[in-house]
């Protein structure tokens, strides 16, 4: 597991995009407070109004950023991508997005890329990644998250039925956590010492003395815009406040509820365990214990549960499509029930998680009977700004790497600084 403690660290890239969005901001606010006669004495002393006075930045900077990864293993039947929102079929493996069902398709991107693996071995190709670099979400958590008390939360159903290696587990970030009590008490038992850092609290006091002290050199108007963010920056020393004295978030009002028994050695209850998984996710989105999840479904073969008398990898092998298409529809109403749950459950400003979250979902290859590695069965849903709102579905030429790229622009992060292999984005369409 990766936890706060263990932070991916950017690399060069973004740390050098970082730094290139200080000194742009800096070179703003010497602009904007050159027209103000406020001395350089005062700018070298009080960071604060320079952070105020080009608030809008910091706002949108600022403003919460989640991104889920749902995986399923070996792709899904032909048939997957819908022709439109109300239109999905009961013999769909789409069918749980539609309005018969979970009816969440209208916020839904359905794609159809090459994850570039042909068959079994890729399972990190879902993730933009393979087995010599990163995968996308183990450098999200340093980005979107940096001071969240767990950078990534990794989760899975069945995910480590053939072992716990590179080539079953889809993330660099670690291992999955397979049994969601065990999940529950690790990340709702109680959260990480984050410690005490006086630095902040006294700096945000200096910076506020000094606000005083050149206000009467800001117009009426100018004193006004800059006071009507000094709010804002408050909350976040009360937050660094908080953080200090280990104030933490209440676990109990929002720590998911498990059933008493469950297993996961048939489809079915494969299901609705993964379901229980996918509960614990939105959850601690829900207490902003994270800003990045990965909910691994089965491993790239499909081994460790039965439907009909065959294992996800037989079903391909032989059971033949009979068997293989409803055991996959079974599978997609997993991430149908995700997109709901964001959907229906606030985050602690009192909006819908699905306005803050991009929901992507992944896997390792296209059509599971024929293990070709196009046409593979990706999603985006969310109601995020930034992204193309409302439903859509294509193919396209682009590879899991191009879909990763868009994602990352969406979110508001150049994919020239993650570890995508060049790429940019491609014709996936989803910004």
């Amino acid at each position: 597991m990766n936890d706060s403690k263990k932070l991916p660290q950017p690399n060069d890239k973004i740390a050098e995009a970082q730094r290139k969005d200080v000194q742009k901001s800096r070179r703003t606010f010497l602009d904007l407070v050159a027209k103000s006669g406020i001395g350089s004495a005062t700018l070298k002393y009080s960071s604060l109004l320079g952070g105020v006075m080009t608030a809008r930045y910091a706002n949108a900077a600022d403003a919460p950023k989640r991104v889920v990864y749902l995986y399923i293993h070996s792709g899904s039947p032909e048939d997957w991508r819908p022709s439109s929102a109300s239109g999905i079929s009961t013999g769909q493996s789409s069918y749980h997005y539609g309005p018969a069902s979970y009816n969440v398709a209208q916020i839904c991107h359905f794609r159809g890329v090459d994850t570039e693996v042909g068959g079994h071995g890729g399972a990190r190709q879902a993730l933009g990644g393979d087995y010599s670099r990163n995968t996308v979400d183990a450098d999200m958590g340093a980005i979107l998250g940096p001071r969240s008390y767990y950078s990534t939360i990794y989760l899975g159903s069945n995910a480590t039925d053939s072992g716990t290696g590179a080539g079953v587990i889809i993330s660099s970030t670690g291992q999955p956590e397979d049994d969601p009590r065990r999940a529950l008490n690790r990340y709702f038992g109680a959260v990480p010492d984050v410690g005490k850092d006086d630095t902040y609290i006294m700096s945000f006091d200096a910076q506020k003395r000094a606000l005083e002290n050149i206000k009467k050199k800001l117009s009426t108007d100018e004193y006004a815009r800059v006071q009507s963010h000094v709010t804002a920056i408050e909350k976040i020393e009360s937050r660094i406040a908080d953080l200090a004295n280990a104030s933490a978030p209440d676990l109990n009002a929002c720590k998911p509820t498990l059933p008493g028994t469950y297993d996961d050695t048939t489809n079915a209850a494969m299901v609705a365990h993964a379901k229980l998984q996918a509960d614990i996710l939105v959850a601690a989105f829900k207490c902003d214990l994270t800003r990045v999840g990965v909910l691994q479904i089965g491993n790239h073969n499909g081994t460790g549960w039965t439907y009909k008398g065959f294992d996800g990898h037989s079903a391909a092998h032989s059971g033949g499509a009979s068997v293989w298409n409803p055991m996959m529809r079974d599978k997609f109403e997993v991430p149908a029930y995700f997109i709901k749950k964001l959907m229906d459950t606030a985050d602690s400003s009192g909006q819908p998680l699905i306005n803050s979250t991009a929901f992507v979902q992944v896997t390792c290859f296209g059509n599971g009977l024929s293990h070709a590695s196009t046409n593979a069965p990706f999603l985006l849903a969310t109601k995020m700004p930034g992204f193309k709102p409302g439903f859509s579905s294509k193919g396209t030429a682009s590879t899991s790497r191009d879909f990763h790229a868009e994602v990352a622009k969406g979110l508001g992060i150049d994919p020239k600084g993650l570890k995508l292999g060049g790429a940019t984005g491609g014709d996936v369409g989803l910004v």
